[in-house]
Parts: C-alpha cells; structure tokens; sequence
C-alpha cells in the first residue's frame, strides 16, 4: 500500500495480501523456494517459519541451503514434507559429498556451472598433452568457437560407453555416472553478475542439449537471455577458490577414506585394497 508520498506504508499492509495481490497480477499461485542463508537460525524455527507461510497462500516448492544437515532436520521438524534442494560450489564438491556419505538417492543438487567450463588451451599445450597421454575423442573438451570449452566429465558418455553397468578402473568417471548411480536430479546456476555472454551462451547451449543429465537446468537470476556489457567470466567467481576440482579418478563405486590433513582440511582418499592411490586434492 502506497501513502501519499508514494512510500511504502508497512503498517497497512500484510504478507498474506501482497501474496494474494501477486496471485492476481500473475494468475495463478505463487510457488516459491527458499535459499537459507543464516546459519543461527534453528532448523524447527525453519520448519515453522514455512508451516506459517503455507497458512497464508505461499506454495513452498523447496529449500535450499549449502548445510545438508540443516536441511535434512528442517523436513523433519515440519508439518507438510518439503524438498530438499543441497547446494554446492562446484561438481567436485558434489563428487566429495557422495563419498562422504551426505548424499541419498534421489536428491536434488545444484552447483555452480562455471565449474563445468575450462579456459581453452594453446595449441602447443595440447599438443604437450596429446604426445604425453594420447587421449580419446571421448576424454578431449568439447569446443566452442569462444575461450572455453566443456570440462570431459560434464559430458554424458555415448550408447557405447553406457553399456557396461559399471566403469572400470582404467575409465575417467564422470558426473553422469554419479547420477545414475544416486539417481540425482542436477541443475546448475552461475553468478550473474561475474559471467560474459559468450560463457552464458556455451552453458546454456551444453545445459539445453543435455537436459536428460541436467533435468533441473540452469538457474538463472537475472533478466532472462540478458547479462552486463563488458563482462569477462565464467560466472564461477570466488566460488573457484572453495570449491575442488573433479577426480577422473575416482567413481561412484570407488571405496573412499575420509581424512584430514593437518591443516584440518578433508581429503577424498581410495582405499588400499582397490589399488589406487587416487586423491581428491583439498
């Protein structure tokens, strides 16, 4: 409600009749999903919070928040079960988690896309690749006519390769195979403000042709098709300094140790007894 000096008047107004006045504007309900932030809120004040929401015409879709414990708690506090959305900073973060034991079968994550992206190489460092591993099509980026390309393990693998049930220790795992594996629902999102039109239009063309393995698509929180002249990036921003990298190495069947350096940093490490020594580097 506007006063007479066209500012917003709080003390008239309510939040069941802003979603009532948004319902009519937009013609159907208002479906919502919550990205929790605040870390010293109590789960059973979150599950509460949203039960009082629904009571007042709000339809909570799901709630997301990088603490998967406070997710899970939150469900179980709450009247009316809501989905679960776990974020993550990259794919690798989300390869580290289901080796830890945090993920279930069928759960919805979301990380950020610019971890699927790598900066094109020079033609005399593939060739330095090419002498020194040989690699198959298959395992080479996929190209685009601009400075980045889509990382291998992004890929989903051909007929040929979806074949066997499961990899074997010579194969390079790859997100596809974590999502079979946990029967994961993947979408992915980019900081908006951090990435160039050439960089969006690589990720929405990859997302949109491959929507089987990225059934949730790519979030995208700014005017639709639209970003900032004069942009460089991939959108991963300062998410690439916390988030880690994918192992090739290691697959979803893979038996894997937790440990912590003494730095209290967390490390991914293949039991001994596959004969491997793999690493997810911290």
């Amino acid at each position: 409600f506007l006063g007479d000096d066209h500012s917003f008047d709080h003390e008239h107004d309510s939040l069941q009749a802003s979603v009532k006045e948004i319902m009519n504007l937009i013609g159907s309900k208002m479906r919502i999903v919550l990205d929790l932030k605040s870390r010293r809120v109590p789960p059973r004040v979150w599950s509460r919070l949203i039960d009082n929401l629904r009571t007042r015409g709000l339809e909570i879709e799901g709630v997301g928040s990088f603490d998967i414990s406070e997710l899970r708690d939150i469900s179980r506090f709450g009247s009316i079960p809501v989905s679960q959305i776990i974020f993550f900073h990259s794919a690798g973060d989300l390869q580290r988690a289901c080796h830890s034991g945090k993920i279930r079968r069928g759960d919805t994550v979301y990380f950020n896309a610019g971890s699927l992206l790598a900066e094109r190489k020079s033609i005399m460092s593939l060739t330095e690749i090419a002498c020194c591993a040989s690699p198959t099509a298959s395992d080479m980026p996929r190209e685009f006519p601009t400075s980045y390309n889509i990382r291998p393990f992004a890929q989903p693998k051909n007929l040929k390769q979806m074949l066997p049930p499961l990899r074997s220790k010579s194969d390079s795992s790859r997100l596809e195979d974590y999502q079979r594996y946990f029967d994961l629902k993947i979408g992915v999102y980019v900081q908006e403000f951090s990435i160039s039109s050439s960089a969006l239009d690589i990720l929405s063309i990859f997302i949109n042709e491959n929507h089987r393995l990225y059934q949730l698509g790519m979030a995208w929180g700014g005017i639709n098709g639209k970003t900032v002249d004069g942009i460089n990036g991939d959108g991963y921003w300062n998410q690439r300094y916390v988030g880690h990298d994918w192992d090739a190495r290691i697959g979803p069947t893979d038996k894997v140790m937790l440990k912590h350096d003494k730095h209290d940093v967390e490390e991914l490490v293949l039991d001994e007894s596959c004969g491997l020594g793999t690493v997810v580097g911290p």
